[in-house]
């Protein structure tokens, strides 16, 4: 369905139920290795689109309507040991972990 960061969320939501459960622990790594290796494979338009997708997600507009997610976005450009220091944070963390999913942002 393309929707890796809702797909992520589901499965660490059934460890925090159930931190041993195989089925969890795989769905999360094959998600995570998609995400990772997936924007790598894919062409400019699959990207595109995967993008477009994401932007119709409420979620997603949410966290970057958030002014402190804007920042630590240009932070990564323009600061990038500030932007290490937001990452400390676990919420700040899990925001830009669901734009990096979603295909929003893209690393590498």
């Amino acid at each position: 369905m393309k929707e890796n960061h809702k797909a992520m969320d589901s499965y660490r939501k059934g460890l925090a139920i159930d931190p041993n459960s195989a089925v969890c622990k795989e769905g999360l790594r094959k998600v995570t290795a998609m995400v990772n290796m997936g924007s790598a494979n894919m062409t400019e338009a699959e990207r595109k689109e995967r993008a477009d997708h994401a932007m119709a997600d409420p979620e997603i507009q949410n966290i970057l309507q958030d002014p402190i997610i804007r920042q630590v976005l240009q932070d990564f450009n323009d600061n990038p040991n500030a932007a290490n220091e937001a990452m400390r944070d676990v919420t700040i963390r899990a925001k830009i972990e669901k734009l990096i999913a979603s295909g929003i942002v893209q690393t590498g």
